[in-house]
C-alpha cells in the first residue's frame, strides 16, 4: 500500500531541522495550529503517539468502567476495540450499512441499549457524517465519539469533522491523511477538560527506527524497486517501527506516550501545505470516479465536495477469496498501489476478534470481501501517466468483470 499521503522526501528532509526547537515548543505550536485549522480552543487539542490512545483518553473522559457497553462498527481496525476491554466496559460490534460504510441510523437506536455509553461513530475512508438529532436526543445517557482516524480535515454540512459530537479521535500513522509515522490527538468536547499525567516520552532509538521506516515508504511512492529493497533491508535489521504483534493477534491495548518530537515537526511542515494537498486529492479522486463511472457493476460511495479522502474506495458486485493477491495483479497490471482496506471485519485479517460471531454483520463481511482502494497521495501526479494507469486498471477490471459474468 502506498503510505505517507500528504510527505515527500523533500519535505521530510527540510523538516527536520526543526527538530531543533525542542520537543515542547513544537507540541505546543502543533496544538495551536490544530486548533486554529479547527476552530476550536486548543485546551480541546490533547496530543499522543497514536489515534487509539486518544480514544482510550476519551473513553476515561466519558466515564466508561464496568456495567457499561461501547458500540463499536463492524468495520474497524483491531487497534480500536483493543482499548475497550480495560476500561471495564462490554464491547459489542454493530453492523454497518453498504450504502454509506457507516451505520443505518435505524439500526443503531434498535441497538443502542439501557447501559450504553459509547457509541464509536465511523466515518470510513474520510467519508463525514453526522448522527441524526432525533437519535441523539433519544438516547442522551449515550456518547457520540468521532472514529475520525481516516478523515482528518474533512467536513460535514461545513462543520469540521470531530467538532460536532462528544469528542473525536484523530490518527497520524504511516497511511493516514498527515504523516508523522506515528501519532495522533484528541478533540475533546467543548467545555470538557481531560487531566493529562506525565507520559513516557518517545525513545530516541523509536525515532530513529521511526525515521527510517518512513524513508523507506517515500522511497516507495516515487522508486518502488528502490523502495521494497530499502524496506526488506530494515526488516532484515529489525529497524521497522510498527504496531506490536501482541496488540494485533493479542487484542492488548496500547499504552499511551507522548507525541514524539519527529512527528510534531513533520505533521507541522504538512499543516502549512494543507490547502495545496487537499485540492491535489480532490483531484485525484475525481480522475478515479470518472473512470470507474464507466464500470457501473462497480460500486462507488458520494461524499461531500470537501471530504479529505484516505484512500478512494471501490467494491466489486461479488466477493474476492483472496484479495491481497488480486490488488497485487491489479497493482502489477495498472502501476497504482492498489488496497484492500478493510480486509476482514476487524483488520487485519486473522486480528484479535474480540468475541465477534461470524455473521453477525453481514453487510461489513460483504464489504471486507470486496472492497478495495485507490491512492491519494500528494506523490502521484494528475498527469498523462496517470491517465495511462487508470487506462489499464479499466481495462483490467473490465474483463475481471467480464470473466465473472461468464461463469456465473
Amino acid at each position: 500500500m502506498l503510505t505517507a499521503n500528504s510527505l515527500t522526501l523533500g519535505r521530510l528532509l527540510l523538516a527536520l531541522p526543526g527538530m531543533l526547537a525542542g520537543r515542547r515548543y513544537q507540541r505546543r505550536a502543533l496544538s495551536r495550529e490544530l486548533a486554529a485549522l479547527l476552530q476550536v480552543d486548543d485546551s480541546r487539542i490533547v496530543l499522543y503517539d497514536s489515534g487509539r490512545a486518544a480514544f482510550a483518553a476519551l473513553l476515561q473522559l466519558h466515564g466508561v468502567g464496568p456495567g457499561d457497553e461501547v458500540i463499536v462498527p463492524a468495520f474497524t481496525c483491531v487497534v480500536v476495540p483493543n482499548q475497550v476491554p480495560p476500561s471495564g466496559a462490554t464491547l459489542r460490534f454493530v453492523d454497518i450499512q453498504r450504502g454509506s460504510l457507516g451505520y443505518d441510523w435505524q439500526m443503531l437506536d434498535i441497538a443502542i441499549r439501557r447501559h450504553t455509553r459509547v457509541v464509536v461513530v465511523p466515518h470510513n475512508f474520510g467519508i463525514a457524517c453526522e448522527v441524526p438529532t432525533w437519535l441523539r436526543e433519544k438516547h442522551r445517557q449515550v456518547r457520540f465519539v468521532d472514529d475520525a482516524a481516516h478523515g482528518f480535515a474533512s467536513r460535514c454540512a461545513g462543520q469540521w469533522l470531530g467538532s460536532y459530537h462528544d469528542g473525536a479521535f484523530f490518527s497520524f500513522e504511516y497511511s493516514k491523511n498527515l504523516t508523522g509515522g506515528i501519532g495522533g490527538f484528541a478533540l475533546l468536547p467543548a467545555g470538557d477538560y481531560l487531566p493529562q499525567p506525565a507520559l513516557p516520552e518517545v525513545s530516541c532509538a523509536d525515532q530513529w527506527r521511526l525515521l527510517a521506516t518512513l524513508k523507506a515508504h517515500l522511497l516507495s511512492a516515487r522508486w518502488p524497486l528502490l523502495g521494497r529493497i530499502a524496506m526488506a533491508l530494515l526488516r532484515r535489521l529489525r529497524l521497522i517501527y510498527r504496531s506490536g504483534d501482541h496488540e494485533v493477534l493479542d487484542g492488548a491495548p496500547h499504552p499511551a506516550r507522548e507525541l514524539p518530537l519527529l512527528s510534531a515537526v513533520l505533521i507541522r511542515a504538512q499543516l502549512a501545505r494543507l490547502p495545496a494537498t487537499l485540492a491535489h486529492k480532490q483531484q485525484l479522486a475525481a480522475r478515479y470516479r470518472a473512470m470507474l463511472d464507466t464500470l457501473p457493476d462497480i460500486a462507488q460511495w458520494q461524499a461531500p465536495a470537501d471530504t479529505h479522502w484516505v484512500r478512494y474506495p471501490f467494491a466489486l458486485p461479488f466477493p474476492v477469496v483472496d484479495k491481497a493477491r488480486l490488488a497485487r495483479e491489479l497493482t502489477a497490471v495498472s502501476g497504482l498501489a492498489i488496497g484492500v482496506w478493510f480486509d476482514d471485519v476487524i483488520h487485519p485479517a486473522g486480528s484479535f476478534r474480540h468475541g465477534y460471531q461470524p455473521r453477525s454483520a453481514p453487510h461489513a463481511e460483504a464489504l471486507a470481501a470486496s472492497v478495495f482502494n485507490l491512492p491519494l497521495n500528494i506523490n502521484l501526479a494528475v498527469d498523462d501517466a496517470l491517465a495511462h494507469k487508470l487506462q489499464r486498471l479499466q481495462q483490467a477490471l473490465a474483463q475481471l468483470l467480464r470473466q465473472q459474468k461468464e461463469s456465473a
